[in-house]
């Protein structure tokens, strides 16, 4: 890290610049393997299956995805200040991260020690290391944000995040393939399968940890000393009222966010009510997975070539279809026959083009609209008004435990139905910095 570069005044990082095509291996190589370590405590997927076995209550199952979106979101603005007069944030992305991963095997631990014993137990200390997991990776992540911000330049991060997603996608469909074979018959008893798949994850986050010692920080201007809490939040406020894009780009994210009412109980309606095996949960993070390998085609060359608001509102099509599917599998079964289960995982395709559109949609849509000194500000400001989106799985158990999941879905596919139509709001970056420009 000899190499410090002359403060940056601005979002472009050269292209020219001779770490660049270093940064960009390294970013790509971090995304896959933090891709396949997710792949293995899937939150559609793996996650409530577990999560199932432990406890039999729709609100718990539901609330593993309400401590994922929480512990991740809420301490990102309380990071970002923290980080606000760091001219390096790469330090504090290790440390963070060397910190939280760990959790993964130490519940492995746990799981080969104590057998089905205790389930109880077992569930809460599994709750308590996913938010200390997501928590540190809070930290990470804006410090992540930033350097991308600083390190690829926009015209470049659209093809950075979709060979990310390609090239993570077609590794995680060996993934699918273990955990079939680890959940299906043949595998090891619980809770031994899921510890084995545990282990897996950690694995893999510690190999993300490492490429991420070899980034090369450009050093960037930052808004001076860190400022107090009390002139801080007031900061944020003017923030809200003066960008109005930016305001209107956080509530499109907050409203698409009600698709996570259903998130964590498609995998539970297909084995409760639609009486498919478990195996067929290998089937349906493989089908995800393809989703998140042909979102690394598409996202990636709608963002280049259009911006971010195309990304942002195909993406939201998909959060209605996916509920819609569901509630229509009914009538559908009847006529697919046998074939009801590959009908059924298109859900989880469009479920992984879906997880894959929030980097190039709405992550660089903030990205290129914030002011280069105060990024991580602006990333860490959506991320936490979104954490408000914690209570969105947790309150789809409790209306499915009310209701029905007929009702859950249509709920979800209505609601997030009023986002889509504000995304015909949203002005893109790019088309807003070309008429400055011209004006200019």
């Amino acid at each position: 890290m000899s190499n410090i570069q002359h403060p940056m005044t601005n979002n472009q990082y050269p292209i020219s610049n001779p770490h660049y095509r270093q940064n960009f291996i390294c970013f790509v190589l971090d995304y896959v393997f933090f891709g396949v370590g997710m792949a293995f405590v899937s939150q559609t997927t793996v996650l409530p299956s577990f999560i199932s076995q432990l406890t039999h209550s729709a609100p718990l199952i539901g609330l593993a995805s309400t401590i994922q979106t929480g512990a991740w979101l809420l301490p990102q603005l309380i990071a970002a200040s923290y980080l606000s007069d760091k001219g390096r944030k790469k330090p504090y992305l290790l440390l963070s991260a060397a910190l939280g991963r760990p959790v993964f095997w130490l519940m492995a631990g746990v799981l080969f020690l104590a057998g089905d014993r205790a389930p109880a137990l077992i569930l809460w200390l599994f709750f308590i290391g996913l938010a200390v997991f997501m928590g540190t990776d809070a930290l990470a992540a804006v410090a992540w944000f930033d350097i991308l911000g600083k390190a690829i330049p926009p015209a470049r991060r659209g093809r950075l995040i979709g060979a990310g997603q390609v090239f993570s996608g077609l590794l995680t469909v060996g993934a699918g393939a273990v955990v079939n074979a680890v959940l299906g018959p043949q595998g090891p008893p619980f809770p031994h399968n899921y510890a084995l798949l545990f282990f897996l994850a950690g694995l893999s986050l510690f190999a993300s940890w490492l490429v991420m010692i070899f980034l090369r920080e450009p050093v960037a201007a930052t808004q001076g000393n860190r400022l107090p809490w009390n002139a801080f939040l007031p900061k944020l406020w003017t923030v809200l009222r003066q960008n109005h894009t930016f305001s209107l780009v956080t509530v499109v994210r907050l409203v698409a966010g009600l698709s996570g009412m259903a998130m964590p109980f498609y995998v539970v309606y297909a084995t409760n009510e639609l009486h498919f095996g478990a195996e067929a949960i290998g089937l349906f993070l493989s089908s995800q997975v393809v989703g998140s390998i042909l979102a690394g085609f598409v996202w990636g060359y709608l963002n280049e070539r259009s911006g971010s608001k195309i990304v942002i509102q195909w993406s939201t099509i998909l959060a209605i279809a996916s509920p819609l599917l569901a509630l229509l599998m009914r009538p559908i079964g009847h006529l697919a026959g046998a074939s009801t289960i590959y009908v059924y995982s298109l859900i989880f395709l469009a479920i992984g083009v879906l997880n894959s559109s929030y980097m190039p949609g709405f992550i660089n849509f903030v990205l290129e609209l914030a002011p280069s000194e105060e990024r991580a500000t602006y990333i860490a400001l959506t991320n936490t008004l979104c954490g408000s989106l914690l209570v969105v799985p947790f309150l789809g158990g409790w209306l499915l435990q009310a209701t029905s999941y007929p009702v859950l879905f249509a709920a979800t596919a209505g609601g997030v139905a009023l986002g889509l139509v504000l995304t015909f709001r949203l002005e893109e970056p790019r088309q807003r910095d070309t008429r400055k420009s011209v004006d200019s």
